[in-house]
């Protein structure tokens, strides 16, 4: 008995050490991207490593099971093209810079001082302005946010690891500890971007039908201005992270604030990404009234404790005389 309460105290303080961030460095935010402008936090570290059971740094669910990384997803596919740079996240040695096919794709490791490490994983084929063994200053542009290994969008898999250990940069906790609803966050700057379960990532208002692949591929039609004898207009989306049981409310207004086509649905499966459009005919000959029509997307999560999460944003769209 005092041999196995020996191992456990042993093991216990191997773990404290392991996994407290004490003299921990800040980490620079690896994209260079406006968050929630131009990339999203789609995906976070599991802080629960049981099969089955998911929580995020803030107890919720807005991650996939036994996910050890941070993902930052683009807006679009073709937004991969713009060749937005991932960063050094601090001042390290390149211990690794290939393409190691598997999941990561083309990888670089950095490792920092005080036994952390840094990953970023799925970088563009090609991208890579770093080999092993450089010395690299934190925002060092060491490759570009691609697609390669198992990547279905053009994303960077970030991890921060001490010691062996995975931590979640949003919270300072490594998976060894349970959630808080409160944080201290690895990043530099303190950088916590609004909690949201599920993002809009994509708006806008075009005329006649939108097809997925055009929302996907960021090549829908964003029109700022209609003819007013246009007999369909339609407001599109694209979301991330959609849920079963989500609630989705499209609402279009005309320029008297009046509420013209409304639809409301609820989410019947899990979706990382979700393309979608409401389409409003003109119900008769006459033009539609010129001003500003107004679209609002909203998504609605119930949590398991406390009120609902909502997510809204909101475009308009003139409508000019033919």
């Amino acid at each position: 008995m005092a041999r196995l309460c020996l191992c456990f105290t042993l093991y216990f303080v191997y773990a404290l050490y392991h996994s407290q961030p004490a003299n921990a460095i800040e980490f620079l935010f690896p994209v260079q991207c406006k968050i929630m402008e131009t990339c999203w936090i789609t995906n976070r570290v599991d802080l629960d490593r049981r099969t089955g059971k998911k929580e995020d740094y803030l107890c919720g669910n807005t991650l996939t099971d036994n996910n050890l990384s941070t993902h930052i997803s683009l807006q679009s596919r073709s937004a991969m093209e713009l060749n937005f740079p991932v960063l050094a996240a601090a001042d390290g040695t390149i211990t690794m810079a290939e393409d190691i096919g598997g999941f990561c794709g083309v990888r670089v490791a950095i490792q920092h001082e005080k036994g952390w490490e840094t990953s970023y994983c799925h970088l563009k084929e090609d991208s890579l302005t770093v080999e092993k063994g450089d010395r690299v200053a934190m925002g060092y542009p060491i490759g570009s946010v691609g697609m390669s290994g198992q990547a279905d969008w053009p994303r960077l898999s970030f991890a921060t690891i001490r010691n062996g250990l995975v931590f979640d940069p949003f919270s300072g906790k490594s998976t060894l500890e349970p959630c808080e609803t409160s944080s201290d966050p690895l990043w530099l700057y303190d950088i916590l971007p609004p909690y949201e379960p599920a993002s809009i990532a994509a708006i806008g208002f075009t005329v006649g039908m939108v097809k997925d692949d055009d929302i996907l591929n960021g090549t829908a039609e964003r029109a700022t201005a209609i003819r007013s004898d246009t007999p369909q207009i339609a407001l599109w989306t694209l979301l991330f992270n959609v849920r079963k049981e989500d609630k989705l409310t499209f609402i279009l207004s005309d320029p008297e604030g009046t509420i013209i086509n409304k639809v409301e649905f609820t989410a019947d499966e899990d979706y990382d990404r979700y393309p979608l459009f409401m389409s409003t005919l003109r119900k008769n000959i006459t033009p539609w009234a010129t001003g500003y029509y107004r679209g609002i997307i909203s998504i609605e999560r119930q949590q398991d404790v406390g009120e609902p999460i909502i997510n809204t944003r909101v475009i308009s769209v003139e409508l000019r005389e033919k």
